[in-house]
């Protein structure tokens, strides 16, 4: 801060100077001569605050910036997973209803392994004709898969 104050003053004196010397001298050659000169000098002290700060600048260590990528990969499973989750539950409900079938709620549960495969463990339905839903989700996403009846 001490820097800037001083770089202000020197602009401050330097331009009074100027403009005194441009006001005193009537020779034109003259005149011409220490206006290039006061220019040269205020443009010296409108400097040397950047000079001196580039010569103490110092690039940050990388380390200080590094990111635990394991961090990144479990925000990027759970990101996937909810919009799988999400994009399933659409697909099966337009396939149901486009069925003629009634369908209150889905709800799949997705599990993304270590290597970001997708499972889908269970997907869980409300809705009065279960047994036929559940047929349309078992044909769409295999046999394996289980459906759950949420009607109390």
């Amino acid at each position: 801060m001490e820097n800037v104050k001083s770089a202000v003053m020197a602009v401050c004196i330097v331009s009074a100077v100027k403009c005194l010397i441009g006001n005193i001298t009537a020779v034109s050659k003259l005149k011409n001569q220490l206006a290039m000169i006061l220019n040269l000098l205020l443009a010296v002290v409108m400097l040397s605050p950047f000079a001196s700060g580039i010569s103490g600048f110092e690039l940050p260590e990388i380390s200080d910036y590094e990111l635990e990528y394991d961090y990144s990969g479990d925000i990027y499973a759970e990101t996937l997973a909810k919009q799988t989750a999400e994009n399933i539950e659409s697909i099966l409900t337009e396939q149901i209803l486009s069925a003629g079938i009634s369908c209150e709620k889905i709800k799949a549960e997705v599990n993304i392994s270590p290597d970001y495969s997708i499972f889908i463990s269970r997907v869980t339905v409300t809705s009065e004709d279960f047994q036929a839903v559940a047929g349309i989700i078992r044909k769409s996403l295999g046999d394996g898969t289980e459906v759950v009846n949420d009607i109390g």
